[in-house]
């Protein structure tokens, strides 16, 4: 998920790139969490105001130089720039198979307390819940290596 504006990539300062980030995680999270009940009604627009500021947040960082580190081709990349984004492909990659398989285990030990009648944890039973899953793992995807490269130590350098 990059686009490429007129002048390659937008200079970001890392402190606002991470900010970006923290409000397009935790703007989603909140916000479906909030669209969760049925009552009140304000709590419903409060969640739909969060996901649209997440979904802000993610055009914003859409054309950053973190994002075009992250997703651009290789021949347009030099050594240094190479390293960062594979040192960050990989720590995103472990992170996202970390909460599949935290995710799943949540999942099914819910569902067993659920049948069992021991206790009654929420679980995704509808269609808006999966959908909300699903667009919560495209976003992960595709910002997490980018959101590795804005917190590490040395920002990517501009042409």
């Amino acid at each position: 998920m990059y686009f490429r504006t007129r002048n390659l990539s937008t200079a970001m300062p890392p402190l606002l790139a991470r900010s970006l980030f923290a409000l397009v995680y935790l703007g989603y999270f909140v916000g479906c969490m909030l669209q969760l009940g049925d009552e009140p009604a304000w709590q419903g627009i409060v969640g739909l105001l969060l996901v649209a500021a997440s979904a802000l947040a993610f055009a914003v960082l859409a054309g950053s130089s973190f994002q075009r580190q992250a997703q651009e081709q290789d021949s347009k990349l030099d050594e240094r720039e190479l390293a960062q984004r594979n040192r960050a492909a990989y720590r995103a990659f472990s992170a996202l198979a970390v909460l599949v398989v935290l995710g799943l285990f949540y999942m099914e030990i819910a569902n067993d307390l659920a049948a069992s009648g021991k206790a009654n944890f929420w679980i995704p039973t509808t269609s808006d819940h999966w959908n909300a899953l699903m667009w919560g793992f495209l976003i992960l995807g595709f910002t997490l290596p980018a959101a590795f490269l804005a917190w590490e130590d040395e920002p990517p350098l501009e042409d």
